[in-house]
């Protein structure tokens, strides 16, 4: 089944969810131009979301409705690790008093699925929901490390994006990089995406050993000691990993 510009309407669905990614709630008109779905296809599609719970509308906007959560609550890759690395994070959280993320690889982009701050943090980066390029984040560069050859490639391959002055972009250097984080199983990005900010992340494993998402922590550039952090990443991800 088609809409009236020609495209599937599964196609406009996604569309439509998708400009909930960043946002809480939206207006149909503001939805519409989001997506770039005609306003009149966009109504039909937003009621008929509603209808069966994918959405919600509160007067003149929509957000995400129940029904939607709990079909994604069924994600192992999302809900199942963040379940489990949750009670590790907040004491992660308490030993540094600095922003503690998880993330999952979802191609060539790190996807954040959980993120805790102490309560006068005002940074509002990288949100749950938000995704990065592999080469700029730590949890990126953790979860590239332990990629297959091919997917490697792929990646640096492509034009990479530089954020800062101090992103790297170099794919010879890159390739340096990732074997390194391969031995010594942690990761550090130093104002690669934030000029004043720097992460130091560790992989999680599963009982094969294999890396199924990654866990940072998040510090202003001037107060990254390196070792300290690393030695605590590791031991959160660690434990993660054990009670997998």
């Amino acid at each position: 089944m088609r809409t009236d510009d020609g495209k599937a309407v599964i196609t406009r669905v996604v569309e439509i969810l998708e400009t909930f990614n960043h946002n809480d709630h939206l207006t149909a008109s503001r939805i519409a131009r989001l997506s770039g779905i005609p306003l009149s296809t966009c109504h039909r599609i937003l009621q008929s979301l509603t209808a069966c719970g994918m959405l919600e509308r509160h007067g003149p906007e929509y957000r995400v409705g129940l029904r939607l959560w709990e079909i994604a609550s069924h994600a192992p890759r999302s809900v199942g690790i963040q379940r489990l690395a949750l009670p590790f994070m907040h004491d992660l959280l308490e030993i540094t008093q600095y922003p503690v993320h998880l993330a999952v690889r979802d191609e060539l982009e790190a996807l954040f699925i959980e993120r805790l701050t102490p309560s006068d943090d005002q940074q509002l980066r990288p949100a749950v929901g938000s995704r990065y390029p592999l080469h700029v984040t730590a949890v990126g560069l953790v979860l590239l490390a332990d990629s297959s050859p091919a997917i490697q490639e792929e990646y640096l391959a492509q034009p990479l994006h530089r954020f800062t002055p101090h992103t790297e972009i170099d794919p010879h250097s890159l390739r340096r990089t990732l074997a390194k984080i391969r031995n010594q199983r942690f990761a550090v990005a130093d104002r690669q995406v934030n000029p004043d900010a720097a992460s130091v992340a560790a992989p999680i494993t599963d009982r094969e050993g294999t890396v199924v998402a990654a866990l940072s922590v998040n510090v202003p550039g001037a107060m990254l000691r390196e070792r300290s952090l690393a030695q605590a990443v590791q031991t959160a991800a660690w434990s993660i990993s054990r009670v997998r």
